[in-house]
């Protein structure tokens, strides 16, 4: 029960800023729930749980989806998902993680510099564009997501700067997640994955994915634009800050 407890405590402090940015859930959460349940069992209900507020999301937000940058993540990412899962058993995933980690605290350095330096006279933000650096990193998303269900933070490299208005960068970003996991939930239903213990746990873990939506979805309506690009790139900072622990 205290394992229990502590996971849904988890859920719910991740999907609330799962809901309020569009990522970040499952990274947040998969370093302290795959030390509880142990690192398979933990991935596999981390991308069951992740599509309930992903979804909500979306259906929230249907009309805002960037339909073209998502066809052209989806296009880059897709390929490589199934080489993250084949790499799952057979990388060193505690070495990967913190490579991981250093390239998100760098890359959301990078951005925080950004945001407070590039402004015009006006005060407003200078437009960023999306480099070539950024079609590399949703290469290594697409290979994150299948090995850890959390490519978020790399997938944000391109994102944050492709799409700019907020409810259009989460609905575009849930839709991503939306997709790719139900593909992850397919492969794990043809390899045995998913047990009736980890549908248990699942369940378990709703009431506490359900409060983070209500918590996330009232806190995003009072976030303007420019402090929610701000938001988002501290908790990519934070991110990876929280994979080196």
């Amino acid at each position: 029960m205290t394992e229990i407890l502590l996971c849904g405590l988890t859920v719910f402090l991740s999907f609330t800023l799962e809901v309020i940015t569009g990522f970040g859930g499952t990274v947040m959460a998969v370093s302290f729930v795959t030390a509880l349940l142990g690192m398979h069992k933990g991935v596999v209900v981390l991308t069951l749980v992740a599509i309930i507020p992903q979804l909500s999301v979306v259906i929230r937000n249907f009309r805002k989806i960037d339909w073209r940058n998502y066809l052209i993540i989806v296009a880059l990412m897709l390929p490589f998902l199934f080489v993250g899962r084949l790499l799952q058993s057979t990388v060193d995933t505690a070495v990967l993680k913190r490579i991981l980690a250093c390239f998100i605290i760098a890359v959301s350095v990078f951005r925080l510099v950004q945001f407070f330096v590039s402004r015009k006279k006006d005060g407003s933000e200078e437009p960023s564009q999306v480099r070539w650096y950024s079609y590399l990193a949703l290469v290594g998303a697409g290979i994150i997501h299948g090995m850890f269900s959390s490519g978020g933070p790399l997938a944000i490299v391109y994102t944050s700067s492709a799409v700019k208005e907020k409810d259009s960068f989460r609905s575009t970003m849930c839709l991503l997640w939306i997709t790719l996991n139900t593909i992850l939930v397919v492969s794990y239903l043809a390899d045995g994955s998913i047990t009736a213990d980890t549908g248990r746990t699942v369940l378990c873990l709703i009431p506490f994915l359900a409060a983070g939506i209500i918590a996330g979805n009232i806190i995003v309506s009072r976030v303007n634009e420019k402090i929610f690009s701000l938001v988002v790139y501290i908790c990519l900072l934070a991110t990876g800050i929280f994979m080196l622990l």
